[in-house]
């Protein structure tokens, strides 16, 4: 008898020992309030350029009711910084400016930044700026582009634009300077001498070197810059469109970092365009993969098209580029993009899949296109919970690297995010030495059958009414690629 019991009490000490172990958090996150990265974020938002409309085989236009969709989706959303990007050559005609020409296209997007208080960039794709051939910069358009400027800003009244942004990716072969720094410096001093002369500058600042980077290895076009342009550059800004193994791993920190470290002391750094590209060689099985599913999507570009926005998991891989991008110092991130029905690609009616949506869905592209993709979500709660004026304090993540997250406060109010990037569902333990209570929390959850939804694009928190005490530390649970936000901002 006395075997049994023992037998029975090792047992039942071995069944508390293994439940015991598996209540344990896989990991840490400690939030040290008293420790700034950044005092003043810009925020975060998404491209939103003037629509294609011309797709070949049929030229549609935005109903009233589609702008009325596309302004109440972005109201969840709560952009920040949008960015927006034109040619300013598809304004003049024989050498004028027509600055009422096509105006009905960038209108809607300008008046709504206007009405939200949305910091925007504005800039010209670099379409006949600049002759890469000869080497030399169009002074002539080079002229009418800061009148066209002059006329969004004085005349229409859209103080919303904050920036300008001279020529798309420079540093690229695909950009009109053909990666030449001297010519897209050219023609930026240009255009601001003549932006200076009709006394803009006092209301708008340049943004660049606008680069696409991949690599560390062209840091030189933010000295240069620094050094060749000064004042004139308000922001400084890269694009990345990383690979998910470069990001998930965590080596994006220091390629964002070594960018970072150029700017000079005061101002700040954003990413002015942010995606995925599967380009390298151990996410090769993921770029077949987005070859085959565009192959198989009727208006989907083959060569430019993310086809993963469909999946949750692109939502969850953006938010893990993100957090990286506001703990390396950078102070606002640009999504690319909104809406398919911007861009095309290789032929008219082929698209670049990588937006939140088609709002032409149901008058042309198939209706379910129209329809919001989950990676909306993910950014959004990174976008509506990050205000402008918002400062990002020090989090430091120990037990899995798997995790990354950020802590955000302004005027009293808290937002923490972590993102799990794993295949399993984490358990974390989340303190802090120094952040005050938290009460009338809201805690969502972005992961594949969690979220709460309501109506055409609302996302409802998961839970409510939450005090949130990390002095006496709290465990989480955070589903497989997926985003945990806890936040006490009252919206």
């Amino acid at each position: 008898m006395r075997q049994i019991v023992l037998k029975l009490t090792v047992s039942f000490w071995l069944v508390t020992a293994v439940i015991s172990c598996s209540a344990l958090p896989d990991a840490t996150v400690a939030v040290d309030n008293n420790t700034i990265i950044n005092e003043n974020y810009i925020g975060n938002g998404v491209q939103w350029d003037p629509y294609q409309l011309d797709y070949g085989e049929k030229q549609l236009s935005i109903s009233k009711s589609d702008w009325q969709k596309l302004y109440d989706r972005l109201d969840f959303m709560k952009p920040q910084f949008i960015r927006v990007m034109i040619n300013t050559t598809s304004v003049i005609e024989n050498g004028t400016l027509n600055e009422t020409k096509n105006y009905q296209n960038i209108a809607p997007i300008l008046e709504y930044c206007q009405s939200r208080n949305v910091k925007v960039v504005l800039g010209d794709w670099g379409d006949r700026m600049v002759n890469s051939k000869t080497n030399t910069i169009t002074e002539a358009n080079l002229k009418l582009a800061p009148k066209y400027l002059d006329f969004l800003v004085n005349q229409k009244g859209f103080s919303c634009i904050h920036y300008y942004n001279m020529i798309n990716e420079p540093n690229g072969f695909w950009s009109s300077t053909d990666e030449n720094y001297e010519l897209w410096k050219n023609a930026a001093s240009y255009f601001w001498l003549e932006l200076k002369a009709l006394n803009l500058d006092k209301k708008v600042s340049l943004l660049g070197p606008d680069i696409a980077i991949w690599k560390a290895d062209k840091v030189d076009w933010i000295s240069n810059s620094v050094k060749d342009l000064g004042d004139a550059i308000g922001v400084y800004d890269i694009h990345t469109y990383p690979s998910k193994i470069t990001v998930n791993s965590g080596e994006y920190t220091s390629i964002l970092k070594a960018y970072k470290n150029e700017v000079p002391p005061g101002k700040p750094i954003v990413m002015g365009e942010i995606g995925f590209k599967f380009v390298e060689k151990q996410d090769e099985a993921l770029m077949n993969e987005n070859i085959k599913r565009a192959k198989a999507k009727p208006y989907a570009s083959v060569e430019d098209s993310q086809m993963f926005v469909y999946d949750y998991v692109y939502g969850s891989d953006m938010a893990d580029a993100l957090i990286q991008t506001i703990n390396a110092g950078y102070s606002g991130s640009v999504a690319w993009m909104l809406d398919d029905a911007m861009h095309a690609k290789e032929q008219k009616n082929k698209l670049k899949v990588w937006g939140f949506w088609n709002i032409l869905g149901e008058e042309y592209f198939g209706k379910s296109e129209e329809e919001v993709r989950p990676w909306f979500y993910a950014w959004s709660l990174l976008t509506k919970y990050m205000p402008s004026g918002a400062k990002v304090h020090h989090v430091s993540v120990e037990g899995n690297p798997n995790l990354k997250a950020i802590s955000v406060s302004k005027d009293g109010k808290n937002m923490i995010a972590i993102v799990n990037v794993s295949h399993q569902e984490t358990k974390v333990k989340l303190t802090s030495q120094n952040m005050p209570v938290l009460n009338q929390v809201k805690k969502f959850v972005y992961a594949k059958g969690h979220l709460k939804l309501e109506g055409d694009h609302n996302m409802l928190p998961n839970q409510t009414n939450i005090s949130l005490d990390l002095k006496k530390n709290k465990t989480e649970t955070i589903p497989a690629e997926g985003l945990l936000v806890l936040t006490n901002f009252d919206y």
